[in-house]
């Protein structure tokens, strides 16, 4: 999910909004302290280790979001940007694919 909201922040910095990787960063750490709350409720066993996969993943997210903000990194074709592995979920086919 972070992959489609860093490109969408990406996209507003190249329309002039130059806070929105800030923005962007906000959204992911608001998102963490809602899958950290989650995590600390009554879950089964396979619930929790979803929530735990999914927190893992957005820690990186929000720690390569971090990074942009702190390399001044504009542009989705940066390497920093590139080098990143991506998920991507594709409706019409009911299907994840990793980039």
């Amino acid at each position: 999910m972070w992959t489609e909201e860093v490109g969408d922040a990406f996209n507003d910095l190249s329309e002039g909004n130059e806070s929105a990787m800030k923005e962007c960063l906000v959204l992911l750490k608001n998102r963490l302290i809602d899958l950290i709350n989650k995590v600390r409720t009554d879950l089964s066993f396979l619930e929790r280790g979803k929530i735990i996969n999914i927190i893992t993943i957005d820690v990186h997210g929000r720690d390569v979001v971090d990074k942009f903000i702190n390399k001044k990194v504009t542009e989705s074709e940066s390497f920093d940007w590139l080098s990143q592995l991506k998920f991507y979920y594709e409706d019409k086919e009911n299907d994840m694919h990793t980039r």
